[in-house]
C-alpha cells in the first residue's frame, strides 16, 4: 500500500496530528494511502506528545481488530485508514527527544564555555543568539526563538536513524507532507530544514523527487503576559517571526505545495507556560488538517511550480455551524456526525435486547463486553472530549447538536444544524443495521466485530451521505 510520511513538527504539529486521527476515525478518505506519522518535538516530558501516541496506538489497535482477516474489505469506514509507526517499516525508530534528552542549555550545546573571550566567534554567538537563548533548557524545546531550532534541528536531522529508516521504507508511490507553524520555534525552524534535506536526499532519487505537500500554521493564538507568568514566550512577537518566516519562505520553498492556515485575528488566550502545554483543540489545527486530505487527492506528478492554497469560512462568526461553515466543509461534518451517531450505537445496543442481530449474529453480551467494544467505546470517549473542545473553543466549531443518548425519544432529524437528517430516531439505523446483515453473504472470515462496524457505517452512511 502507498504510504504518506507525515512529519508533525513541534507542539502544532502535534496538535494537527490529533485532528488527523481523529478525522481517520470517522471515516474521512484517505485516497488509498496508509499514514506514517514521524513526530518531531524536542521537548521531553510534554503529556501532549505522549497523549497523541496513545491515541494513535488506541486507533492503530482498532483498525487492526476491525479489518483483521478480511480479505477483501469495503472501499471505506470506521478506522479504515491503516496508521503505522516507522519503527514497524524497517529497523528502529529512535524517538526524537532521545538525541537532546539531558537538560542541558542552549550554551552549553554550543560548548561556548570553550571559547576565549576574545575569540571572534564568542562574539558571533552573542550577535546571533540572546543570553535567554543560551541559558535556556532544550529539554523543554525552543522557546519560539526558531534561530535556536535550526541550529539544533539541523544537527539532529542529518544523523538521525528514524530520517534513515524512512529513507529505506520509502517506495515509489510513497509522499510527504509536513505540519508546523510558522510562529514559534520548532515549526518555524524544522519545517524549512527538514524540507531541504529531502529535496538533497541524493542518494534515494525517489525521496528527493516526491511529492511534497506541507501545511504552515500562522498564529492563531495568543498567550498569557511573560510579564506576569515568567515565562520565556512572548506571543506579541508571533505575527513579526511569522512575517520574517515567509519573507524566506517565498523564495526558498521546495514544496510541491503549501498550504496556508490561520486567523485574521486572534480570538483565543492561553495559558502561557511552556512546561505543559495544556491547549485544547482548536478549529484551525482542524482546518490544517483537511490540508493533508486534500493534499493526497492531488496528481500523482509533480506541479512546475510550487502550488500556494488555503480555504476560508463562509461566514466570519464566533460559533461556526453547518451554514455558516459553507459547503467545502461538508466531508467534515459529515465524518463528525457520523462519530456522533455511532457513538448513540456504541451506547443503546448493548442493552437492546429485541434487536435481531444479537442471536444470528452473536452481538450479546459477549461481544459487548470484549476488549475490542471496550477500547472503541473508550475511543468515541476521547472523540466526543475532542468536539467538546473545538466547539468551546474561540472560533467554536459547532455544527453538530448532541442528543442526550439516554433519551430513546430525541429527535434526531436535526443533529446537524442547518440540515435535515431524514432519519428521525435511532431505529432508523438499527433497521439499516439488519438489512446490511441480511446482504451479507461473506463466509471467508469469522470476525464479528468487523460485521458490527461494517453494518454501523452502511446504516449511518444511508442517511448521512447527503451531506456531501
Amino acid at each position: 500500500m502507498k504510504k504518506v510520511f507525515l512529519f508533525c513538527i513541534g507542539g502544532t504539529g502535534l496538535r494537527v496530528m490529533k485532528s488527523v486521527t481523529m478525522l481517520l476515525a470517522a471515516g474521512m478518505d484517505a485516497k488509498g494511502f496508509s499514514i506514517v506519522p514521524v513526530l518531531i518535538d524536542p521537548h521531553i516530558d510534554l503529556e501532549e506528545k505522549r497523549n497523541l501516541q496513545n491515541l494513535t496506538n488506541e486507533y492503530e489497535s482498532l483498525h487492526k481488530s476491525i479489518y483483521e482477516g478480511i480479505k477483501q474489505p469495503p472501499a471505506n469506514g470506521f478506522f479504515y485508514t491503516d496508521i503505522t509507526d516507522i519503527s514497524k517499516l524497517k529497523g528502529q525508530q529512535n524517538d526524537y527527544s532521545d538525541p537532546i534528552a539531558e537538560k542541558k542549555p542552549f550554551g552549553q550545546y554550543l560548548n561556548i564555555g570553550k571559547l576565549n573571550s576574545g575569540d571572534i566567534n564568542n562574539y558571533l554567538v552573542q550577535t546571533l543568539f540572546s543570553q535567554d537563548n543560551l541559558d535556556n533548557s532544550l529539554s523543554v524545546g525552543f522557546k519560539g526563538s526558531p534561530n535556536v531550532g535550526t541550529v539544533v534541528l539541523g544537527e539532529k536531522i542529518k544523523g538521525a536513524n528514524w530520517y534513515k529508516t524512512f529513507c529505506n521504507a520509502f517506495q515509489q508511490e510513497d509522499r510527504v507532507f509536513i505540519i508546523s507553524s510558522i510562529f514559534g520555534g520548532t515549526g518555524a525552524s524544522g519545517y524549512p530544514i527538514l524540507e531541504k534535506k529531502i529535496r538533497q536526499t541524493n542518494d534515494f532519487p525517489i525521496v528527493k523527487n516526491t511529492v511534497m505537500g506541507a501545511v504552515t500554521v500562522l498564529p492563531y493564538y495568543s498567550l498569557e503576559d511573560p510579564a506576569t507568568t515568567g515565562s520565556d514566550i512572548d506571543s506579541s512577537n508571533f505575527l513579526t517571526k511569522a512575517k520574517s518566516a515567509l519573507a524566506y519562505y517565498e523564495n526558498n520553498i521546495e514544496s510541491d505545495y503549501i498550504y496556508y492556515v490561520g486567523e485574521q485575528k486572534v480570538k483565543k488566550i492561553y495559558p502561557n507556560d511552556e512546561s505543559k502545554q495544556e491547549d485544547t483543540a482548536h478549529f484551525i489545527e482542524l482546518v490544517a488538517a483537511t490540508a493533508l486530505f486534500d493534499f493526497l487527492g492531488k496528481p500523482e506528478e509533480r506541479p512546475e511550480k510550487t502550488q500556494a492554497l488555503s480555504r476560508s469560512i463562509k461566514e466570519d462568526c464566533e460559533k461556526l455551524t453547518f451554514s455558516k461553515l459553507g459547503d467545502s466543509y461538508s466531508d467534515v461534518v459529515k465524518a463528525v456526525a457520523d462519530m456522533t451517531i455511532l457513538s448513540r450505537l456504541v451506547h443503546i445496543l448493548p442493552d437492546e435486547k429485541q434487536f435481531p442481530l444479537s442471536k444470528n449474529r452473536g452481538f450479546e453480551s459477549g461481544f459487548y463486553n470484549d476488549k475490542d467494544f471496550t477500547n472503541l467505546r473508550a475511543f468515541l470517549i476521547r472523540f466526543a472530549k475532542w468536539y467538546e473542545e473545538l466547539k468551546d473553543n474561540s472560533r467554536g466549531f459547532d455544527p453538530i447538536n448532541i442528543a442526550d443518548p439516554y433519551n430513546r425519544k430525541a429527535d434526531l432529524s436535526n443533529w446537524i444544524s442547518d440540515f435535515s437528517l431524514n432519519a428521525k430516531d435511532e431505529s432508523y439505523y438499527l433497521l439499516e443495521m439488519i438489512k446490511a446483515s441480511n446482504k451479507d453473504s461473506d463466509n471467508t472470515h469469522t470476525n464479528k466485530f468487523f460485521r458490527w462496524m461494517n453494518y454501523a457505517y452502511k446504516a449511518i452512511n444511508k442517511y448521512t451521505d447527503k451531506i456531501k
